[in-house]
């Protein structure tokens, strides 16, 4: 069954995160500072629970799977295969690298520099998109258009984790 037309700008309206994709320069950056949002509201919503960890990357997991989704479903709108307004990509790429760090009661001075070290990873890598990021951009659909922003948030969390481990954050 075909999505109707409410169907599809609701998709669109998601998959440009709620708009923000339309602004001018750099929509991507957006993007991930919706994504780091994210972040924070769900691991802040997670550390009342008994499992936060479970809860955090069972969550994230969900809404990798539902962004594929909502972008297959909003493409057809646009006029490009990877359109720059979509940004859905970029908040769940984000939310990835972002849970390589520990759960903390409190969120420490320290916490907030290794959040600013994730943002600042995950731009890096989704910008230079080195191999074999960018290979995963040359798939087709709504799976090109996210694979390359999940492999930037896989790689962006190994090296976060590396980097929390090493200086000591939080």
């Amino acid at each position: 069954m075909a999505p109707t037309g409410t169907q599809r700008r609701w998709a669109v309206w998601l998959a440009t995160g709620f708009g923000v994709g339309y602004l001018p320069v750099m929509p991507g950056t957006y993007g991930s500072t919706l994504g780091v949002a994210l972040y924070g509201g769900l691991a802040a919503f997670a550390q009342t629970t008994p499992y936060p960890f479970l809860i955090l990357s069972s969550v994230s997991l969900i809404l990798i799977g539902l962004s594929i989704w909502v972008v297959a479903l909003a493409l057809p709108s646009f006029s490009s295969e990877d359109p720059q307004n979509i940004v859905l990509d970029e908040v769940v790429g984000q939310l990835l690298t972002l849970l390589a760090l520990p759960l903390v009661p409190n969120w420490t001075p320290s916490f907030w520099m290794a959040v600013v070290a994730g943002f600042v990873l995950f731009r890096m890598l989704d910008a230079i998109k080195p191999y074999p990021i960018w290979k995963l951009g040359h798939w087709h659909g709504a799976w090109g258009v996210v694979a390359d922003d999940l492999g930037a948030g896989l790689v962006g969390a190994a090296l976060l984790a590396g980097a929390t481990y090493w200086f000591g954050w939080p």
